[in-house]
């Protein structure tokens, strides 16, 4: 079922919130609401009130959440969840090799999965331009 945008915008603030929580883990919980409310320069009753959801949270309020979080215009009104796990174990280990390409070579992940859309969406590689798909093909043995 589809989250209206108060719902979505609430499941964010959440989200925020539970962050900024884990990166001031060391301070004492009592208190969050008050530290956070003062980072988004918000008063904390209000914020108790949208935390309760007592109040929705009003497009000016989401811009000046977004802004002083140095998130991108509109962040608020959209839903973040992470993408749905692999099906299968082809699938698994797909991801699994692919982040772990990611996490130890960034930019050269970043480079082959650029190069990889280009080379679709763009057609065959021209004449004496190697595939970067047949190279990984060649390198993973099909």
């Amino acid at each position: 079922m589809a989250m209206d945008s108060a719902q979505i915008r609430h499941k964010n603030f959440e989200r925020l919130f539970a962050e900024f929580i884990d990166q001031h883990a060391h301070l004492p919980q009592r208190g969050m609401l008050k530290l956070f409310a003062e980072r988004l320069e918000l008063s904390d009753r209000y914020l108790s009130h949208i935390k309760c959801r007592r109040k929705n949270i009003g497009h000016n309020v989401a811009r000046t959440i977004e802004a002083k979080m140095k998130l991108p215009h509109g962040w608020l009104d959209r839903e973040h969840d992470r993408l749905n796990p692999p099906n299968t174990e082809k699938e698994k280990l797909f991801v699994e090799m692919a982040l772990a390409l990611f996490r130890s070579q960034e930019d050269v992940a970043r480079e082959l999965m650029f190069e990889l859309l280009r080379e679709r969406l763009q057609g065959p590689p021209q004449a004496g331009k190697r595939s970067i798909s047949r190279s990984i093909n060649r390198s993973i043995g099909k």
